[in-house]
């Protein structure tokens, strides 16, 4: 019986052992296994935040076209609103903000991550630098007429004309600055009427035409607006005067033509430029959107006999001409004139 119970014993211990040793063989082999396992280590994405004045018509567009653009492939992109932004001020190898507010925001605040501003005219840029002065870390896109791409057009399409008129008033101070290359360049003389209310457009608006081959008009509401606007065209086609609009919806009422940038083209000019920046490194600057078309009132252009002119011939001019076109905005003097301006 002892001698059974001592086998008994002996086989216990001996199956205890074994167990206990193949426990510790599958330990080593997991801790083994997840030595040799190659460590999988995610790192944060890096971040562009886009900053909307407001998240509607062209904004939102804007926004969600840049937030499903190529972009995403590399960074992640969070859309925030202004207030959102002031509070949480996230981390971004890029900041793109749409609007005039987000920018002055951002120059106010001496923000130090790059910042690529669109969606904002070159009196937006203008009124903004000149109150918070631009940072080397700052670029801007301006989605209105470029002066010198209406200017040409204009000559173009009137190749004897020799001056050009212009109505501005206290609401676009800037508005004459950066057509001094293209008047030089096209050998125009600038005839520009100062506005200070619009009960002035209806009245000073036919002398203005008399002593000018062609007028470019610029959006601004105490000049333009839904009472002037329509008796200015009337006046312009009466006289036989041609006007280049500041938008497809003024050439439709009645303007001969335009430059037009598209939010479509917005976009793809931000996307490009932002790519570029994070790519290469940033290089500020400010500028019209590189990317336009020409848009014509043909029933009234063939009334005024007038050889409409392609984007391709345009833009054939312009690089002939070698205009300053990269960097309207830093310059801050204005404008010569053969004629002094009449207030």
């Amino acid at each position: 019986m002892d001698c059974f119970l001592r086998a008994l014993r002996t086989l216990t211990n001996l199956l205890i052992a074994l167990l206990l040793f193949a426990a510790g063989s599958h330990f080593v082999y997991a801790a083994q296994t997840e030595m040799d396992s190659p460590v999988i280590q995610q790192t944060p994405q890096k971040q562009i935040t886009i900053i909307a004045q407001h998240f509607s018509s062209y904004y939102s567009t804007i926004a969600k076209s840049l937030s499903l653009s190529s972009l995403s492939n590399d960074y992640r992109i969070v859309n925030m609103s202004l207030e959102d932004w002031k509070s949480q001020r996230p981390q971004s190898e890029l900041v793109i903000s749409l609007g005039p507010s987000p920018l002055e925001e951002l120059l106010k605040s001496e923000h130090q991550e790059p910042v690529l501003a669109g969606l904002i005219t070159y009196q937006d840029w203008k009124k903004a630098v000149n109150q918070y002065p631009a940072m080397d870390t700052v670029s801007a896109i301006f989605y209105d007429p470029d002066p010198n791409r209406q200017i040409v057009l204009g000559k173009l399409l009137l190749p004897l004309s020799e001056s050009v008129g212009v109505m501005y008033s206290t609401d676009t101070p800037y508005f004459l600055q950066g057509y001094e290359q293209a008047l030089k360049a096209m050998e125009l003389n600038l005839q520009a009427i100062k506005i200070k209310q619009t009960s002035e457009v209806a009245r000073r608006f036919p002398a203005l035409s008399q002593e000018s081959d062609f007028i470019i008009a610029q959006p601004d509401p105490i000049i333009y607006n839904s009472q002037t606007l329509p008796r200015v065209l009337l006046s312009s086609y009466r006289q036989r005067k041609v006007i280049i609009g500041y938008s497809t919806g003024v050439v439709n009422a009645g303007a001969v033509a335009t430059t037009f940038t598209t939010p479509e083209m917005l976009v793809d000019d931000l996307k490009e430029s932002a790519a570029k920046f994070l790519e290469q490194g940033f290089q500020s600057f400010a500028r019209y959107c590189k990317y336009y078309d020409i848009k014509y009132n043909t029933e009234v252009a063939r009334s005024l006999e007038l050889d409409m002119i392609s984007k391709e011939q345009l833009q054939s001019e312009l690089d002939k001409l070698k205009l300053e076109t990269d960097d309207p905005a830093y310059n801050q003097s204005n404008p010569k004139t053969n004629k002094p301006e009449r207030q």
